[in-house]
Order: structure tokens, then sequence, then C-alpha cells
């Protein structure tokens, strides 16, 4: 049995990763991100998860440069907003 599911096209945003893929696999960590930051107005945590998860997708073949500092400085940008929050943690 086949079911139809409706698709919608999907947009990409760059994270600095070698393909689509890897960017879109970014994004998805970006927007748990986000809404772990609207869910708990805290960006040092968000910024935490998001960057345990880049490490944990660059031990993926596919995806090593998720570890990247240009990656992870793009993901940093779209999370945090208050400077106060340290890059390196």
């Amino acid at each position: 049995m086949n079911y139809e599911t409706p698709t919608k096209a999907m947009t990409v945003t760059s994270y600095g990763m070698f393909t689509t893929k890897g960017n879109y696999m970014v994004g998805r960590i970006v927007d748990a991100a986000v809404k772990l930051k609207a869910q708990d107005s805290d960006e040092l945590t968000a910024w935490a998860f998001a960057n345990r998860e880049l490490s944990k997708l660059g031990y993926a073949d596919a995806f090593g440069e998720a570890t990247d500092t240009d990656v992870r400085e793009q993901v940093y940008g779209a999370i945090v907003t208050d400077q106060l929050v340290p890059f390196y943690i």
C-alpha cells in the first residue's frame, strides 16, 4: 500500500557544511536549540546543547566538519544574541 505524503519545498540554510545534507542536519540542531532557548530562556544551555550535538554529529564520517570553527561560529550566531555567553565552553 502506498500513501501519499504531502511534501513542501525544503530550504536549507548554509552553516558551512560541505553538503546539503550536512547543512540540513546542522539546521535541525539549530532549530532544536532555538526551541530550547525559547522554553528555557537560557542561551548558555541552548549553546551547550548545540555544541554537544555538533560534536556528536562530527563523529559520523559524512559530517566530520561539524566541529570546524566556521560551522560552530555560524551555529553560535544563530542561537546566541547575548555576547556574555562564551563561545568556548
